[in-house]
């Protein structure tokens, strides 16, 4: 939701500049995204820990060797522009749109 609506004020007032939104959309997104495979971890052990006989694929994911953590430690600010990425697609879209109707209106003046 932070892309859309970085890219949402920009397309309306031209502001914040470019190099905050992509550091805000690079900062928060790799953060949340991080957090997020940290708290599955942690969900998995809890489940682990409360389970009686805990089956072998449970055991094999939550005890994995850390690949998903390293991954979001390392990567997680590109998952985050990926996800960014249909939202400039459609800020890309939207002034291609406005420059088109003001093109249109310039000329019927």
């Amino acid at each position: 939701m932070l892309p859309a609506v970085l890219l949402a004020a920009r397309f309306f007032w031209r502001k914040p500049p470019w190099w905050l939104i992509i550091l805000l959309i690079i900062i928060v997104g790799w953060t949340t995204y991080f957090f997020t495979v940290v708290g599955h971890f942690e969900e998995l052990n809890e489940l682990v820990e409360t389970t009686e006989n805990p089956s072998q694929e449970l055991l094999d994911e939550a005890y994995s060797d850390g690949g998903p953590l390293v991954f979001a430690l390392l990567f997680g600010w590109l998952i985050a522009l990926a996800y960014a990425a249909p939202w400039w697609v459609l800020f890309l879209m939207a002034t291609w749109l406005r420059s088109m109707i003001r093109r249109l209106r310039r000329r019927q003046q």
